[in-house]
Parts: structure tokens; sequence; C-alpha cells
């Protein structure tokens, strides 16, 4: 790829200004285009008329472009990639890739079909707080991880983009979820997952809000898991149990550097340990454009391209079924993901 990455904005809403914020500080990225059917969101664009559109197709058309950022809802995902793929350029998609797993698995193969590379915004990963306790795990201090407790909710009252969206918690947060744990524990294999959904009294939300899973994986890990959007208060704890000792991770959400890390080895009491001193805030953004960077230019394949991100696309659609059948749905063994864990 040439050594300005040129790229067409599709959706200019909070998430592409905050991208942008970043992307603005990187020298090798330029904004050549941009596209939304509001046309006051265009008219804050710092670019000619002429790089302004209503039309995705008459923008691909009319522009060199190399990548395509697009961060619209998730039901216009899959066409508005299909169409980016099929013009050849490199998408980078908002989470989730697609609502649909069918949908997404189409795209995957797309993308290798037509030769580009197609990402997805997972950069969650890349906070402190995350990258902190994957070092903290690998140090090998806890033992083998066995026991896992991931709770993160959090009292979002006003459903703005989620109103009327179906399983909002499962496809736009459990996402973030699921990749910041396969980045603190990467040779966690999706076992088996039963879910159940619920609406508090109180919810301004038409689908389950709020969800509550037991995950089993292949290497004999389980987890208690808790999210949703119409907690009373925030809630965020991670806590992880292995054959050494245990480490509990609290504080506001997921997305917040601040975080009070307490360890206790085996059969001892809980202390507070400061794991982050020395280390400073990240900003997420720009530490996973770097890597994108770096695949966009024949560096190694990501855990956010969409090959890779199938396997939490997965988890999620076999935890939307458990909400329906009540009984835990086969991942890896499973003959519908099948082609996304290799055939195991």
């Amino acid at each position: 790829m040439a050594e300005k990455i040129r790229s067409i904005i599709v959706g200019m809403g909070g998430i592409s200004r905050s991208m942008l914020r970043v992307l603005a500080e990187k020298s090798w990225h330029e904004v050549v285009a941009v596209v939304d059917v509001n046309e006051a969101a265009l008219a804050g664009a710092s670019l000619p008329e002429s790089a302004k559109f209503t039309d995705l197709e008459r923008a691909l058309q009319e522009t060199e472009a190399d990548v395509a950022l697009i961060n619209t809802p998730s039901e216009w995902h899959y066409e508005q990639t299909a169409a980016v793929l099929e013009a050849g350029l490199s998408p980078l998609v908002a989470k989730p890739l697609t609502n649909k797993f069918e949908h997404s698995q189409a795209l995957v193969a797309q993308a290798k079909q037509r030769g580009v590379k197609l990402a997805v915004g997972q950069q969650m990963r890349y906070f402190r707080h995350y990258l902190t306790v994957a070092e903290f795990v690998a140090s090998g201090v806890l033992g083998h991880i066995e026991n896992i407790f991931f709770f993160n909710a959090k009292p979002r009252h006003q459903a703005r983009n989620l109103a009327g969206f179906e399983q909002p918690v499962l496809w736009e947060m459990t996402c973030h979820h699921l990749d910041c744990l396969f980045a603190i524990l990467p040779e966690l294999v999706p076992g088996s997952v039963v879910c159940d959904g619920f609406l508090p009294s109180w919810t301004v939300y038409d689908s389950a809000c709020m969800i509550n899973g037991l995950f089993r994986f292949a290497g004999g890990q389980h987890m208690i898991y808790h999210a949703g959007y119409s907690s009373q208060s925030d809630c965020y704890e991670l806590r992880l149990e292995g054959s050494k000792g245990v480490l509990r991770c609290r504080g506001l959400h997921m997305s917040k550097n601040e975080m009070t890390y307490e360890f206790a080895e085996r059969g001892a009491a809980f202390e507070v340990v400061d794991l982050d001193r020395g280390r400073p805030p990240t900003i997420p953004w720009s530490l996973f454009f770097d890597r994108w960077r770096d695949w966009l230019n024949g560096g190694h394949e990501p855990h956010f391209s969409g090959r890779e991100n199938l396997k939490v696309l997965a988890t999620i659609d076999a935890a939307i079924e458990s909400l329906t059948t009540g009984a835990f749905v086969p991942i890896v063994s499973g003959e519908r993901y099948q082609s996304v864990f290799g055939g195991a």
C-alpha cells in the first residue's frame, strides 16, 4: 500500500469522530471522502463539497481510495461492506461486523476472493487495564486459569441507536468482552454456552438488555457472565481464579483506565496491588490503528481481521440460540461453527 492510506469515512457519527481525532495525528492517513445520509453531518466535514456524498456507491465510483471506515448501524454493515469489498477497497467495520453470523461468514469469504483485508473495530483490548491483566496472567502468578467471573453492565437509560435493536447486549457489548477475554487468555476455545436474557421493569429497550450466561471452554475453563445496559449503577468486575491464586479487578466500566486490582494467593486474603504502576493510560484507537496499518502493509494478521473475529461472532450466535433453547449450545464441536475453528 502507498505511504498514505486514503480512506472513505462512511457514517459521520460519534465513532467516526473518535477515530478521526486519533487518525489526525497519523501522518500516514488521509481522508479523501465522507458519506452520510444526513446533510448536516456532512456539513461538519472539513473537505471540499465534491468529496461529500450521501450515496456510498457514488463515493466508491468517484473517489480514489484504499480503505473505507464503516461506522453505521450494524443492520447496514452487510450491504455496505459487500459494496466496499466489491470495489476492491479494504473495509474497517465498526463492531459487530454484522448482526447475522452467516452474513459475516459471507463477507470474510468475499474479502478472501477479492484479495483485500477486512477488519473489525475491536479496540477495547488496548486499554491499559487489559494490557496489564494480560501481562500479569502471562507471568504465571495465577497458575492455570480455570474459573472466570466477568461482570460489566451500565445504566444506559437512553437507548438511542439500540432502541428496537434485537439482542443489543450480545451483539454490541459481548463482542468486546469476548475479544478482551481472548486477549488475556489467547488459548481459550469456546466449548458451549447457555444464556438467559431479561428486561427489568425500568428498561427502555425492546429486546433483552440484561444477560446472564454460563460459558464452558474446551480447556476446562468455566465463566460466569453478566452484561447489560439497564443496570441502576455502573458494574465492572473481572475475576480470574487459577491453580495458584486469584486476581480481582474492579472499576466503573471496561472502557475506563481506572481500575482497582486485588490479588490473593491460594487460600489467603485479598491485598490491593498496583499493577498499573509505571504504565501510563493508553489511547486504544491509536494502538489499534498502528497495528491495522502494519497489517495493510503486509504484516501479521491481527485479532481484528474479519476471519479471526468469526470466533467471537460464532460464540455470540450460539449464545443467542441458547436464549431460545434454554440449553447449552455447542460451539467448537457444533456443525454450524466448524469452519471457524478449523473443523475441530
